[in-house]
C-alpha cells in the first residue's frame, strides 16, 4: 500500500525532523485545565510530560485516531507499542487502540509512545504499582507505563527509562504538567485541529532544515482526514502556523509558507486569524507520489568526486530502464545533460560522467507522470567531503574548514548559525542565516569559515543557497553540534549510578561529582581515567534527599549539566475500600522514611491522619488508613529539599463508579451510579460529542445528576437522549479553585463496543476474548469469517457477555480474517477485526558496504508472496520484497536496497501489509 508524503522530504525523514519550542503563545496558550479538548484527546495527550518535567526538547508530536481511519495505514505509530506490549504480562490487541500518539525529543534518542483504547492495564515482575497504574523497566533503555485503557513506552538512551515513566505517570494524574501546558502552543493547535484524524505537530522549527521558512514560523501543525491515497488527485488539509514574533502575516505570506511547505500545488485557501495563530483550510493538488515498487527494479548509484568537479551516476545491477523516465536533478532545477541525451536505456555497468563543480545537489530521479509517481535511485552532496568542522571552547567558535582541491563559489553558500542556549529560561532557539564573508573572491584549499559565540546548545551548519531538488530537503555541507556531555543519574538500591551517553571521550578529570553542594570524597578519575558512550559508574550508597550535581569543568565556568535530588527507594501501594469509605496506605517495600518527609494528601490537602501521627519512620509492612469519599485523588507524598516533592503512591477514588447501557432503538444512554459511598454529585459533568463530525451537536451539562439527586447513593441513574451509536458520553469531574478550572474524565461510555474483542491463536485455535468494561447482550454480536457468519456465535455461549469471557472459534487456515459486527441497529457496525497469521522464522542480514538488506525464510509456514512484505526503516515505510514469486517458503529469499542517507535500525515482515510478523534490530 502506497502512502503519500506528508512533509518535504522522505516520510521517515520529515517523521523525526525537528525540535521543541519553549516560547511565548499570548493569550491563545490556555491553561490545559480549561482547554478545549475532547475528553478521549485530552486524556491521551496528558500522557506526555511538559518539556520542562523531562528537561527536553520536542522535535514532533504525531497523533492518530484509530477508530476514524484505516488503522494499518499507521502502523508505525503504534508499532513500539505492540512490540513491546508483547514483553509485558497481560493481554494487548492492538485492535482494542482507539487512539495513539508519539513524541520524539532531544536528538531524536527520547521517544514516548502512548495508546489509549479499551485494553486492561499489563504488568510485569518489576513492575511497582501506583495506584490505578504499573510501571515498570523492559530493558536498560526502556520502560512502560500502564493503566486499564492506557499504556506508554519510553525509550531512551540517555537517562533512567523508568524514571521518565515516572514523570509519565506524574503527568496521567496531574502531579506535573503535561504537554498540553509546555510547550505552549499544543494546546491551542490541537483545539484548531480536533476534527482532524491525523495530526502531525512540530513544536519548532528552527531545525528543520529541510524547510525554507523556519525563520518566520515558531511552530506548525498539520492535520488530514485519512491518509494521502493515490486514488485522490486532491487532498483537503488543515494548518496551523504560529508566525515568529516579527513576521508580517498577510495573504502572500501565508501562500508562500504553504508552497514552502506542500509539495503539490495550492489551489484554494481559507485563512482565519486567531490570535498567535493562523488556520488554514487549503486544497492541495498532490504532487507525484514516491513509489519504490513501481520503478525498474535496479540499484543505481550516485556517487560525488568533488576534487574533479563531477558526480558519476553509475547502474551497479538489475534491470535496464529506459532513460527517457529518468531526470538528472542538480540544485532544485533539471541539468543540463540528461542520459537520454545520448542513449535509449541505462543498463548495468553503464556509468556516466555529470560535471557539477566542486559544490552541487545531485539526484536521478524515475518517475512516471502517467501514473503521477516517482523514485530517486540516488542522491549525493557534492563537497560534502570537502569541508572540516571543529569547535574551539575556550574561544566559542566553530570554525568550517574548506579541503576541497578545485575553487569553490561563497555567494552559493551561507552559514545557518541555531542558537539553544540550554540555560536560558526560555530556552527558545534563534536561527541566524549569514552568507560567507570570511574570504573574497574564490573559496580555496585550506579558507576557514569562522563563526563567534557558538556555546552550547548551538548548530552550525554550512548549507547551500539553491533551493533542493524536487522532493527531497536541503542536507548541509557540513554541521557543527556544540553540546555539553550528556550523562544520567539513578539510584538504585540505595547506590548512586552514573551513566555517561556521550559519543565523545572525555577525560574523567573534566568532570566533578557534588553532593550537597560540597565535593564528593570520591570523583570520577577515582574510578576511571576517561568517559566513553556506556560507562556506569558506581559511588557506593548515597541517602535519599541528596542533592547530586555533576559539573563540567572545561569551560572558562564550570556548568552543572546533570542534577537531581534523590528520591527513596519506596513501593507504596494505595488501595480503596468502598464499602468502608476508606483509603489504605501500605508501605510494601523500600528503605525505611523519616515520617515527618511524609504527607498524605486528599486531592490537594493534607489528610486528616498523617505517617507522622503513628510512626517516626515509616518502613516496609507500615499501613496507614483514612477515611475518604468518592471522586478524590489519594496520594502519598514525599517532600525533599529544595522544594522537591515525589509521589510515591497514588489512587483515585470513585473512577469507574458508573455502568451504562444503550437502548438503540429509543437512542438513549442510562448511566448507573454504582459506587457503595454516597457522592456529591454537583461536581460531576456530562460531555456528550458526537461521533458524526459533520455535526456540531456536541454538549456539555454540567447539572444532569444535580438535577436529580441531591446525593448519589448505588443503583442512582440518569438517562441522556438523543445518542447516536457512535457518540461518545464521558463523565468528567469538574473541580474550581480560585484561579482555575481543572476536569478528569473518570468514565465514558460509546453506544458502539469499539473494538471489545481481542482474538488469541492458541494451541486449539482461535480464541476470541471479551475485553469490553461494561456488561453486553450477547446477542447483540455475530462472527463473521471471511464475510460469512461464522458456525459459532458469542449467544451460544452467553446470555451477557462480561469482561474475560471467552469463545472458542475452532481452526481457520493462515490469512483468513474474523470480523465480529455490532447487530443491535438496523446498520451493523463492524467493530473489530483479525487475520490468522503465518508461524514462520526468518534471517535477516544487512550488508554495510553493498547497502542492501536480505531476508531469508527459516522456517514455519508457506506464506503467499502477495501477502507478506518486508519494511525497512528508517529508509521506508512501505513493504516491499518477494515479487517475482508466488509463495515464500524455507530457504527463499528477497534483497532489498536501502534507499537512504542513512543506515537502517529495524527490519519487521509484515503479513497483508499491517501485521508484524518477524522483526530485528540491525546494529549500526
Amino acid at each position: 500500500m502506497r502512502r503519500r508524503e506528508l512533509l518535504v522530504g522522505s516520510g521517515t525523514a520529515a517523521a523525526v525532523a525537528l525540535s521543541g519550542y519553549a516560547g511565548a503563545v499570548a493569550d491563545d496558550a490556555a491553561d490545559a485545565s480549561q482547554s478545549g479538548l475532547s475528553s478521549d484527546l485530552e486524556t491521551l495527550l496528558e500522557l506526555f510530560p511538559a518539556e520542562s518535567a523531562l528537561d527536553t526538547t520536542y522535535r514532533r508530536l504525531q497523533y492518530v485516531r484509530l477508530g476514524e481511519t484505516d488503522g494499518s495505514e499507521f502502523e508505525y505509530l503504534t508499532r513500539q507499542i505492540s512490540e513491546h506490549a508483547a514483553e509485558i504480562d497481560g493481554e494487548f490487541d492492538l485492535d482494542a487502540v482507539s487512539a495513539a500518539a508519539s513524541v520524539i525529543a532531544g536528538d531524536g534518542d527520547f521517544g514516548l509512545s502512548a495508546a489509549s483504547g479499551s485494553f486492561d492495564r499489563l504488568t510485569s515482575d518489576d513492575a511497582v504499582e501506583r495506584g490505578d497504574w504499573r510501571i515498570g523497566p523492559l530493558n536498560s533503555d526502556a520502560a512502560f507505563a500502564s493503566a486499564d485503557g492506557r499504556l506508554v513506552v519510553v525509550s531512551v538512551s540517555e537517562r533512567d527509562p523508568t524514571d521518565v515513566a515516572e514523570t509519565v505517570v506524574d503527568a496521567a494524574t496531574g502531579e506535573t504538567d503535561s504537554v498540553l501546558v509546555d510547550p505552549e502552543a499544543t494546546a491551542p493547535v490541537f483545539e484548531r485541529l480536533e476534527d482532524s484524524n491525523y495530526v502531525v505537530f512540530l513544536p519548532n522549527l528552527d531545525e528543520a532544515r529541510h524547510l525554507e521558512f523556519t525563520d518566520e514560523v515558531a511552530s506548525l501543525a498539520v492535520g488530514f482526514d485519512q491518509p494521502r491515497e493515490t486514488d485522490s488527485e486532491t487532498v483537503e488539509s488543515e494548518y496551523v502556523f504560529e508566525p515568529a514574533s516579527d513576521a508580517a502575516v498577510d495573504d502572500d505570506w501565508i501562500t508562500e509558507r504553504l508552497e514552502g511547505f506542500e509539495q503539490g500545488e495550492v489551489v484554494e485557501t481559507t485563512v482565519i486569524q486567531e490570535g498567535a495563530f493562523v488556520h488554514v483550510d487549503a486544497v492541495i493538488d498532490q504532487p507525484p507520489e514516491r513509489d519504490r515498487d513501481a520503478a525498474p527494479d535496479a540499484r543505481i548509484r550516485v556517487r560525488s568526486h568533488a576534487d574533479d568537479g563531477l558526480a558519476t551516476i553509475e547502474h551497479v545491477d538489475g534491470e535496464s530502464v529506459e532513460t527517457a523516465d529518468l531526470e538528472v536533478w542538480v540544485d532544485g532545477e533539471l541539468a543540463d545533460v540528461q542520459l537520454a541525451d545520448d542513449r535509449d536505456s541505462f543498463s548495468e555497468g553503464d556509468t556516466v560522467e555529470l560535471e557539477t563543480g566542486p559544490i552541487a545537489d545531485v539526484g536521478l530521479r524515475w518517475i512516471d507522470e502517467s501514473e503521477d509517481v516517482y523514485y530517486y535511485y540516488d542522491r549525493t552532496l557534492v563537497g560534502s567531503e570537502s569541508f572540516e568542522s571543529t569547535y574551539d571552547a575556550e574561544t566559542e567558535t566553530a570554525e568550517i574548514t574548506y579541503v576541497g582541491e578545485l575553487a569553490a563559489d561563497p555567494d552559493r553558500l551561507e552559514v545557518v548559525h541555531r542558537k539553544s542556549d540550554e540555560y536560558r529560561s526560555d530556552r527558545r532557539p534563534d536561527t541566524d542565516r549569514s552568507a560567507v564573508t570570511d574570504v573574497s573572491g574564490s573559496l580555496t584549499r585550506g579558507d576557514t569559515i569562522t563563526v563567534d559565540d557558538v556555546t552550547h546548545g548551538d548548530r552550525v551548519s554550512l548549507e547551500l543557497t539553491a533551493p533542493p531538488n524536487p522532493n527531497h530537503g536541503q542536507q548541509p555541507l557540513a554541521h557543527v553540534a556544540v553540546r555539553p556531555p550528556r550523562l544520567s543519574l539513578r539510584r538504585h538500591e540505595g547506590t548512586l549510578i552514573v551513566r555517561y551517553h556521550d559519543e565523545r571521550e572525555h577525560d574523567a578529570d573534566d568532570f566533578r561529582l557534588l553532593f550537597d553542594d560540597e565535593p564528593a570524597d570520591v570523583q570520577f578519575a577515582d574510578r576511571t581515567d576517561t568517559l566513553s558512550s556506556g560507562t556506569e559508574l558506581e559511588f557506593g550508597e548515597v541517602p535519599h534527599g541528596t542533592t547530586v550535581a555533576v559539573e563540567w569543568l572545561e569551560p572558562d565556568e564550570p556548568a552543572v549539566i546533570e542534577e537531581r535530588v534523590l528520591r527513596p527507594d519506596a513501593h507504596v501501594d494505595i488501595t480503596y475500600d468502598d464499602e468502608d469509605g476508606r483509603a489504605v496506605v501500605d508501605y510494601k517495600q523500600g528503605e525505611e522514611i523519616p515520617a515527618d518527609d511524609l504527607e498524605l494528601r486528599i486531592n490537594t490537602e493534607p489528610a486528616a491522619r498523617q505517617p507522622a501521627d503513628e510512626y517516626e519512620t515509616f518502613a516496609p509492612g507500615d499501613d496507614i488508613s483514612t477515611a475518604v469519599g468518592p471522586f478524590a485523588a489519594v496520594k502519598l507524598v514525599w517532600t525533599g529539599p529544595e522544594d522537591t516533592e515525589d509521589v510515591l503512591g497514588r489512587t483515585f477514588v470513585g473512577r469507574g463508579s458508573f455502568d451504562a447501557t444503550y437502548d438503540p432503538d429509543a437512542q438513549t444512554v442510562e448511566l448507573v451510579y454504582t459506587g457503595e459511598q454516597p457522592a456529591d454529585p454537583s461536581a460531576l459533568s456530562i460531555d456528550y460529542t458526537s461521533g458524526d463530525r459533520s455535526r456540531s451537536d456536541d454538549r456539555k451539562d454540567l447539572e444532569h445528576f444535580s438535577r436529580e439527586y441531591d446525593t448519589l447513593t448505588a443503583g442512582d441513574s440518569v438517562v441522556i437522549d438523543d445518542v447516536a451509536p457512535d457518540d461518545r458520553i464521558t463523565v468528567m469531574l469538574v473541580q474550581k479553585g480560585d484561579n482555575f478550572t481543572s476536569s478528569r474524565s473518570i468514565y465514558y461510555f460509546t453506544p458502539v463496543p469499539r473494538r471489545v474483542f481481542t482474538f488469541e491463536d492458541r494451541a486449539d485455535g482461535l480464541v476470541a476474548v471479551y475485553r469490553g468494561e461494561d456488561d453486553r447482550d450477547a446477542e447483540a454480536f455475530e462472527f463473521r469469517v471471511d464475510g460469512a457468519p461464522s458456525d459459532v456465535q458469542p449467544a451460544d455461549r452467553y446470555d451477557t457477555l462480561t469482561t474475560d469471557d471467552e469463545i472458542e472459534l475452532g481452526r481457520f487456515d493462515v490469512g483468513t480474517e474474523v470480523t465480529v459486527e455490532w447487530v443491535a441497529p438496523d446498520d451493523p457496525y463492524e467493530i473489530s477485526d483479525h487475520v490468522v497469521l503465518p508461524d514462520a522464522d526468518f534471517d535477516i542480514e544487512y550488508d554495510a558496504e553493498e547497502e542492501t538488506v536480505t531476508v531469508e525464510h527459516a522456517g514455519g509456514d508457506e506464506i503467499d508472496a502477495a501477502d507478506l512484505g518486508v519494511v525497512v526503516e528508517p529508509s521506508g515505510l512501505e513493504p516491499r520484497g518477494w515479487e517475482d514469486q508466488e509463495t515464500v517458503s524455507k530457504g527463499d529469499t528477497t534483497t532489498i536496497d536501502v534507499d537512504s542517507d542513512r543506515e537502517p535500525n529495524m527490519v519487521a515482515i509484515v503479513f497483508s501489509e499491517r501485521q508484524t510478523i518477524s522483526r530485528a534490530l540491525i546494529d549500526e
